[in-house]
């Protein structure tokens, strides 16, 4: 009987070791990723930004969105054109929240601001990206008189 309990704690440890092993694969593995690409006039297709944000799935949909609406948006603005399908991504309002005062936008903060309820998903997500893409910068705000 002994030899089998020594056995059966064998095997837990085992499993326990392969659950682990695959759990941090998948969280590694966790990644949101995004394409666009633009035609130009002379109907070459290009590709315009790649992007991949790691985190929480929910929420990096919502930055990849954001980085890639930026590109589509700049892409037209040269004179390309993009797919279809990726037309929406031009009508996206990609307006963030401000931070207070003499602040701006850092990981921490953003995390901080959505752990507490203070932002959805898409405002993290955008935050992060808009943060990523060094588009972060001290908000200046006006006196009020």
């Amino acid at each position: 009987m002994p030899a089998e309990l020594g056995s059966s704690k064998q095997g837990s440890i085992l499993i326990y070791r392969f659950l682990s092993i695959f759990a941090v694969l998948f969280l590694l593995s966790a990644c949101t990723t995004g394409k666009l690409y633009y035609t130009k006039a002379s109907g070459e297709r290009v590709l315009g930004c790649d992007v991949e944000f790691v985190g929480l799935p929910s929420v990096d949909k919502f930055a990849v969105e954001y980085a890639l609406s930026l590109c589509a948006k700049s892409s037209v603005k040269k004179g390309y054109s993009i797919d279809k399908e990726k037309e929406y991504l031009l009508t996206l309002d990609l307006q963030i929240p401000e931070p207070k005062c003499g602040e701006s936008w850092n990981h921490k903060l953003v995390k901080e601001h959505y752990r507490a309820g203070k932002l959805s998903k898409k405002e993290y997500g955008y935050i992060v990206a808009h943060i990523d893409l060094g588009l972060a910068v001290v908000y200046e705000c006006s006196p009020i008189t």
